[in-house]
Protein backbone atom coordinates (compact mmCIF):
# COMPACT_ATOMS: atom_id res chain seq x y z
CA UNK A 1 0.00 0.00 0.00
CA UNK A 2 2.85 2.33 1.07
CA UNK A 3 3.87 1.75 -2.56
CA UNK A 4 1.34 2.85 -4.43
CA UNK A 5 0.56 5.67 -2.42
CA UNK A 6 4.63 7.15 -2.82
CA UNK A 7 3.40 5.94 -6.66
CA UNK A 8 0.72 8.73 -6.21
CA UNK A 9 2.73 11.36 -4.66
CA UNK A 10 5.17 11.11 -7.74
CA UNK A 11 2.71 11.35 -10.35
CA UNK A 12 0.92 14.21 -8.91
CA UNK A 13 4.31 16.18 -8.59
CA UNK A 14 4.77 15.31 -12.55
CA UNK A 15 1.53 16.69 -13.14
CA UNK A 16 2.06 19.78 -11.27
CA UNK A 17 5.22 20.55 -13.59
CA UNK A 18 4.87 22.44 -16.56
CA UNK A 19 4.89 20.11 -19.55
CA UNK A 20 7.75 20.03 -22.27
CA UNK A 21 7.24 17.97 -25.73
CA UNK A 22 10.39 17.89 -28.19
CA UNK A 23 8.96 20.71 -30.10
CA UNK A 24 9.02 22.88 -27.35
CA UNK A 25 12.62 22.05 -26.40
CA UNK A 26 13.55 22.62 -29.98
CA UNK A 27 12.24 26.12 -30.10
CA UNK A 28 13.86 27.04 -26.61
CA UNK A 29 17.66 25.85 -28.42
CA UNK A 30 16.50 27.92 -31.70
CA UNK A 31 15.58 30.43 -29.92
CA UNK A 32 19.07 30.90 -28.03
CA UNK A 33 21.09 29.98 -31.23
CA UNK A 34 18.96 33.08 -32.43
CA UNK A 35 19.77 35.75 -29.93
CA UNK A 36 21.88 38.37 -30.38
CA UNK A 37 25.05 38.86 -28.18
CA UNK A 38 25.46 41.43 -25.81
CA UNK A 39 26.85 44.25 -26.70
CA UNK A 40 30.47 45.27 -25.16
CA UNK A 41 31.16 48.94 -24.60
CA UNK A 42 34.60 49.44 -25.44
CA UNK A 43 36.24 52.70 -23.71
CA UNK A 44 37.33 55.42 -26.78
CA UNK A 45 41.17 55.60 -26.95
CA UNK A 46 42.62 58.19 -25.24
CA UNK A 47 42.95 61.87 -27.02
CA UNK A 48 46.65 62.71 -27.85
CA UNK A 49 47.31 65.94 -25.71
CA UNK A 50 47.43 69.00 -27.65
CA UNK A 51 49.88 70.91 -25.37
CA UNK A 52 52.74 69.97 -22.61
CA UNK A 53 55.65 71.88 -21.04
CA UNK A 54 58.84 70.77 -20.38
CA UNK A 55 62.01 71.54 -18.46
CA UNK A 56 64.89 73.51 -21.05
CA UNK A 57 67.81 72.32 -19.11
CA UNK A 58 66.83 69.05 -19.69
CA UNK A 59 65.44 68.69 -23.27
CA UNK A 60 67.11 66.39 -25.72
CA UNK A 61 66.62 65.37 -29.56
CA UNK A 62 66.28 62.18 -31.08
CA UNK A 63 65.83 61.31 -34.81
CA UNK A 64 64.22 57.70 -35.60
CA UNK A 65 66.52 55.55 -38.09
CA UNK A 66 64.78 55.09 -41.83
CA UNK A 67 63.28 51.52 -42.22
CA UNK A 68 63.17 49.52 -45.25
CA UNK A 69 60.78 46.92 -44.90
CA UNK A 70 57.13 46.80 -44.22
CA UNK A 71 54.36 48.69 -44.47
CA UNK A 72 53.32 52.33 -43.11
CA UNK A 73 51.78 50.55 -39.90
CA UNK A 74 55.01 48.08 -39.20
CA UNK A 75 57.37 51.07 -39.54
CA UNK A 76 55.28 53.46 -37.32
CA UNK A 77 55.39 50.89 -34.79
CA UNK A 78 59.21 50.03 -35.04
CA UNK A 79 60.36 53.66 -35.42
CA UNK A 80 58.33 54.75 -32.07
CA UNK A 81 59.89 51.35 -30.84
CA UNK A 82 63.27 52.39 -31.95
CA UNK A 83 62.99 55.37 -30.18
CA UNK A 84 61.67 54.80 -26.80
CA UNK A 85 64.17 51.97 -26.62
CA UNK A 86 67.42 54.89 -27.34
CA UNK A 87 65.10 57.44 -24.86
CA UNK A 88 65.67 54.67 -22.03
CA UNK A 89 62.33 54.76 -20.22
CA UNK A 90 62.37 59.19 -20.52
CA UNK A 91 59.26 61.02 -21.29
CA UNK A 92 58.79 62.13 -24.74
CA UNK A 93 57.16 65.56 -24.74
CA UNK A 94 57.14 66.09 -28.72
CA UNK A 95 56.84 63.51 -31.52
CA UNK A 96 57.16 65.14 -35.49
CA UNK A 97 56.50 62.58 -38.43
CA UNK A 98 57.36 62.80 -41.69
CA UNK A 99 54.79 60.50 -43.63
CA UNK A 100 55.95 59.74 -47.73
CA UNK A 101 53.94 57.48 -49.88
CA UNK A 102 50.46 56.36 -50.36
CA UNK A 103 49.57 55.49 -46.59
CA UNK A 104 47.29 57.09 -44.62
CA UNK A 105 49.22 59.69 -42.32
CA UNK A 106 46.58 59.54 -40.12
CA UNK A 107 47.82 56.23 -38.94
CA UNK A 108 50.46 57.48 -36.80
CA UNK A 109 48.67 59.11 -34.52
CA UNK A 110 46.47 55.65 -33.63
CA UNK A 111 50.15 53.66 -33.31
CA UNK A 112 51.32 57.05 -31.01
CA UNK A 113 48.02 55.84 -29.08
CA UNK A 114 48.45 52.42 -28.81
CA UNK A 115 52.08 51.98 -28.24
CA UNK A 116 52.39 54.74 -25.48
CA UNK A 117 48.82 53.56 -24.05
CA UNK A 118 50.39 49.65 -23.77
CA UNK A 119 53.60 50.62 -22.35
CA UNK A 120 51.58 52.61 -19.41
CA UNK A 121 53.26 56.14 -20.95
CA UNK A 122 52.16 59.83 -21.25
CA UNK A 123 51.13 60.64 -24.22
CA UNK A 124 53.27 63.42 -26.33
CA UNK A 125 52.09 65.94 -28.66
CA UNK A 126 52.43 65.11 -32.14
CA UNK A 127 52.84 66.66 -35.67
CA UNK A 128 51.98 64.68 -38.81
CA UNK A 129 53.07 66.26 -42.10
CA UNK A 130 52.82 64.33 -45.60
CA UNK A 131 56.41 64.47 -47.39
CA UNK A 132 57.44 63.81 -51.33
CA UNK A 133 59.95 61.51 -50.39
CA UNK A 134 62.43 60.32 -47.78
CA UNK A 135 66.34 59.39 -48.21
CA UNK A 136 65.02 56.28 -49.10
CA UNK A 137 62.12 54.84 -51.38
CA UNK A 138 61.31 52.13 -49.20
CA UNK A 139 61.48 54.10 -46.31
CA UNK A 140 57.99 55.35 -45.29
CA UNK A 141 58.28 57.07 -42.15
CA UNK A 142 60.74 59.30 -40.28
CA UNK A 143 60.34 60.75 -36.72
CA UNK A 144 62.13 63.45 -35.21
CA UNK A 145 61.32 63.59 -30.31
CA UNK A 146 61.57 65.79 -28.13
CA UNK A 147 62.53 63.98 -24.53
CA UNK A 148 62.59 65.79 -21.48
CA UNK A 149 65.36 63.71 -19.24
CA UNK A 150 66.26 63.37 -15.81
CA UNK A 151 69.44 65.17 -16.95
CA UNK A 152 70.75 68.64 -17.14
CA UNK A 153 71.78 68.89 -20.82
CA UNK A 154 71.56 72.55 -21.46
CA UNK A 155 72.53 74.40 -18.79
CA UNK A 156 72.57 77.89 -20.58
CA UNK A 157 69.41 77.84 -22.59
CA UNK A 158 68.72 76.20 -25.83
CA UNK A 159 69.14 78.28 -29.63
CA UNK A 160 66.21 77.83 -32.01
CA UNK A 161 67.32 78.68 -35.68
CA UNK A 162 64.66 79.23 -37.88
CA UNK A 163 63.82 78.35 -41.47
CA UNK A 164 66.54 79.18 -43.79
CA UNK A 165 66.35 78.80 -47.58
CA UNK A 166 68.61 78.94 -50.33
CA UNK A 167 68.65 77.72 -53.78
CA UNK A 168 70.54 74.23 -52.97
CA UNK A 169 70.87 72.36 -49.57
CA UNK A 170 74.44 73.76 -49.57
CA UNK A 171 73.00 77.62 -49.65
CA UNK A 172 70.60 76.42 -47.14
CA UNK A 173 73.11 75.31 -44.88
CA UNK A 174 75.57 78.00 -45.25
CA UNK A 175 72.89 80.61 -44.38
CA UNK A 176 71.84 78.49 -41.31
CA UNK A 177 76.03 78.59 -40.56
CA UNK A 178 75.63 82.03 -40.45
CA UNK A 179 72.78 82.37 -38.51
CA UNK A 180 74.64 80.11 -35.88
CA UNK A 181 77.70 82.18 -35.87
CA UNK A 182 75.43 85.86 -35.36
CA UNK A 183 73.88 83.77 -32.05
CA UNK A 184 77.75 82.72 -31.07
CA UNK A 185 76.78 79.14 -31.58
CA UNK A 186 79.54 76.59 -32.89
CA UNK A 187 79.16 74.32 -35.18
CA UNK A 188 79.20 71.20 -32.69
CA UNK A 189 76.51 72.87 -30.37
CA UNK A 190 74.11 72.14 -33.06
CA UNK A 191 72.12 69.42 -31.63
CA UNK A 192 69.39 68.75 -34.07
CA UNK A 193 68.79 70.11 -37.52
CA UNK A 194 66.11 69.21 -40.44
CA UNK A 195 66.01 70.07 -43.99
CA UNK A 196 63.17 70.36 -46.30
CA UNK A 197 64.82 69.51 -50.12
CA UNK A 198 63.84 69.61 -53.52
CA UNK A 199 65.10 66.13 -54.46
CA UNK A 200 67.18 63.35 -52.58
CA UNK A 201 68.87 61.93 -55.23
CA UNK A 202 71.53 60.84 -52.85
CA UNK A 203 70.34 60.54 -49.59
CA UNK A 204 73.71 60.08 -48.21
CA UNK A 205 75.18 62.74 -50.02
CA UNK A 206 72.61 65.26 -48.63
CA UNK A 207 73.05 63.85 -45.15
CA UNK A 208 76.74 64.14 -45.54
CA UNK A 209 76.42 67.67 -46.69
CA UNK A 210 74.26 68.49 -43.50
CA UNK A 211 77.34 66.87 -40.87
CA UNK A 212 80.12 68.20 -43.07
CA UNK A 213 78.85 71.70 -41.37
CA UNK A 214 77.42 70.89 -38.20
CA UNK A 215 79.24 67.41 -37.19
CA UNK A 216 77.63 66.64 -34.44
CA UNK A 217 73.86 66.76 -35.13
CA UNK A 218 70.91 64.63 -35.59
CA UNK A 219 69.91 65.01 -39.04
CA UNK A 220 66.71 64.53 -41.08
CA UNK A 221 66.64 65.54 -44.53
CA UNK A 222 63.58 65.07 -46.67
CA UNK A 223 61.98 65.70 -50.13
CA UNK A 224 59.34 68.02 -49.32
CA UNK A 225 57.27 67.82 -52.51
CA UNK A 226 56.80 64.57 -54.93
CA UNK A 227 56.93 67.40 -57.59
CA UNK A 228 58.88 70.61 -56.19
CA UNK A 229 57.92 73.79 -58.22
CA UNK A 230 61.57 75.16 -57.53
CA UNK A 231 64.90 74.45 -56.82
CA UNK A 232 64.58 76.15 -52.88
CA UNK A 233 65.63 74.52 -49.47
CA UNK A 234 64.93 75.37 -46.27
CA UNK A 235 66.88 74.40 -43.03
CA UNK A 236 66.26 75.17 -39.33
CA UNK A 237 68.13 73.92 -36.58
CA UNK A 238 68.26 73.22 -32.35
CA UNK A 239 71.58 73.83 -31.12
CA UNK A 240 72.74 74.35 -27.09
CA UNK A 241 74.32 77.75 -25.52
CA UNK A 242 77.61 78.31 -24.47
CA UNK A 243 76.38 80.70 -22.04
CA UNK A 244 73.05 82.51 -20.80
CA UNK A 245 71.80 85.05 -22.61
CA UNK A 246 72.34 88.13 -20.38
CA UNK A 247 69.57 90.52 -21.51
CA UNK A 248 66.48 88.39 -21.00
CA UNK A 249 65.06 84.73 -20.56
CA UNK A 250 64.61 84.95 -24.09
CA UNK A 251 66.30 86.88 -26.95
CA UNK A 252 65.32 87.35 -30.27
CA UNK A 253 68.21 88.10 -32.89
CA UNK A 254 65.65 89.04 -35.63
CA UNK A 255 68.23 89.40 -38.83
CA UNK A 256 69.37 85.80 -38.27
CA UNK A 257 66.13 84.65 -37.52
CA UNK A 258 67.18 83.12 -34.08
CA UNK A 259 65.29 82.43 -30.87
CA UNK A 260 67.97 82.32 -27.72
CA UNK A 261 65.79 81.37 -24.76
CA UNK A 262 66.60 79.98 -20.76
CA UNK A 263 63.59 80.00 -19.15
CA UNK A 264 63.12 77.64 -16.73
CA UNK A 265 60.06 75.44 -18.72
CA UNK A 266 59.09 75.61 -22.67
CA UNK A 267 55.92 74.66 -23.95
CA UNK A 268 55.38 72.97 -27.20
CA UNK A 269 51.92 72.49 -28.97
CA UNK A 270 50.69 70.19 -31.31
CA UNK A 271 49.93 70.73 -34.71
CA UNK A 272 47.04 72.64 -35.34
CA UNK A 273 45.31 72.74 -38.97
CA UNK A 274 43.23 75.68 -40.94
CA UNK A 275 40.71 74.51 -43.21
CA UNK A 276 40.42 76.84 -46.32
CA UNK A 277 42.94 79.42 -48.17
CA UNK A 278 41.62 82.64 -46.81
CA UNK A 279 42.79 85.31 -44.07
CA UNK A 280 39.73 84.19 -41.63
CA UNK A 281 40.55 80.18 -41.88
CA UNK A 282 44.41 81.13 -40.98
CA UNK A 283 43.56 83.13 -38.06
CA UNK A 284 41.35 80.98 -36.43
CA UNK A 285 44.14 78.49 -37.10
CA UNK A 286 46.20 80.83 -35.02
CA UNK A 287 43.63 81.42 -32.50
CA UNK A 288 43.22 77.78 -31.89
CA UNK A 289 47.05 77.50 -31.29
CA UNK A 290 47.31 80.31 -28.67
CA UNK A 291 44.30 79.42 -26.97
CA UNK A 292 45.94 75.89 -26.70
CA UNK A 293 49.34 77.00 -25.42
CA UNK A 294 47.17 79.24 -23.22
CA UNK A 295 45.05 76.74 -21.63
CA UNK A 296 47.92 74.89 -20.02
CA UNK A 297 50.17 77.96 -18.74
CA UNK A 298 49.82 81.66 -20.09
CA UNK A 299 52.59 81.70 -23.12
CA UNK A 300 52.48 84.93 -25.00
CA UNK A 301 56.50 84.85 -25.73
CA UNK A 302 56.78 82.59 -29.24
CA UNK A 303 60.09 81.03 -29.09
CA UNK A 304 59.79 79.21 -32.70
CA UNK A 305 56.66 79.01 -34.86
CA UNK A 306 56.54 76.48 -37.92
CA UNK A 307 53.70 76.26 -40.70
CA UNK A 308 53.18 73.91 -43.21
CA UNK A 309 51.31 75.10 -46.00
CA UNK A 310 49.97 72.87 -48.89
CA UNK A 311 50.16 75.70 -51.46
CA UNK A 312 51.03 78.77 -52.04
CA UNK A 313 48.01 80.37 -51.36
CA UNK A 314 47.93 78.91 -47.99
CA UNK A 315 50.99 79.90 -47.12
CA UNK A 316 50.20 83.69 -48.13
CA UNK A 317 47.13 83.68 -45.57
CA UNK A 318 49.36 82.55 -42.93
CA UNK A 319 51.70 84.84 -43.64
CA UNK A 320 49.31 87.72 -43.65
CA UNK A 321 47.48 86.62 -40.71
CA UNK A 322 49.89 85.88 -38.31
CA UNK A 323 51.39 88.26 -35.33
CA UNK A 324 54.16 86.23 -35.27
CA UNK A 325 57.56 88.07 -36.15
CA UNK A 326 59.46 86.81 -39.18
CA UNK A 327 62.50 85.73 -36.73
CA UNK A 328 60.45 82.84 -34.96
CA UNK A 329 57.94 82.08 -37.89
CA UNK A 330 58.43 79.63 -40.60
CA UNK A 331 56.31 78.54 -43.97
CA UNK A 332 56.94 75.74 -45.64
CA UNK A 333 54.93 73.84 -48.24
CA UNK A 334 54.37 70.24 -48.07
CA UNK A 335 52.63 67.17 -50.14
CA UNK A 336 49.96 67.01 -47.42
CA UNK A 337 48.77 67.06 -44.06
CA UNK A 338 46.42 64.64 -41.43
CA UNK A 339 42.77 65.81 -42.89
CA UNK A 340 41.84 65.62 -46.27
CA UNK A 341 40.05 68.92 -45.75
CA UNK A 342 43.38 70.98 -44.56
CA UNK A 343 44.84 73.77 -46.06
CA UNK A 344 47.92 74.10 -43.55
CA UNK A 345 48.90 72.98 -40.00
CA UNK A 346 50.63 75.24 -37.41
CA UNK A 347 53.12 74.09 -34.52
CA UNK A 348 54.83 76.46 -31.89
CA UNK A 349 57.23 76.18 -29.36
CA UNK A 350 56.54 79.01 -26.48
CA UNK A 351 58.33 80.47 -23.47
CA UNK A 352 55.26 80.51 -20.43
CA UNK A 353 54.70 83.40 -18.15
CA UNK A 354 56.60 85.59 -20.15
CA UNK A 355 55.56 88.84 -21.78
CA UNK A 356 56.16 90.07 -25.12
CA UNK A 357 57.65 93.16 -22.79
CA UNK A 358 60.38 90.64 -21.48
CA UNK A 359 61.88 89.66 -24.53
CA UNK A 360 64.96 91.48 -25.76
CA UNK A 361 65.71 92.17 -29.75
CA UNK A 362 68.74 92.29 -31.31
Amino acid sequence: MWRSAASSLVLAGLASLPFFSSSTLYAQRHNKKNEEPKSQVLPLPPELPTVLAADTQSLDFHISPLLRSGGLAVQIRRSLTDLLRDTRGETIVKLRAFVSGIGDARRVQTEVTSIFSERKLPLPVLTVVQVGRLGDDLAQVVIEAVVSTKRTLNPNGLAFLSGQTGNSLRDALDHLRQSATQAEVSPDQVVSCTCFAPGLENADTSRSAVESVFPKTAVNVVQALRDPVNNTTMCQAVAQLSHSPKESALVWIKNAHVSLVNSPRLVFTGLQLSFGNYLDDAREAFTRLQRAASALQASDAPVQVNAFSLDLTAASALRKSTSFPPTVFTVQTVEGLPSVDASAGIEAIFAPEMSQSAIFQR
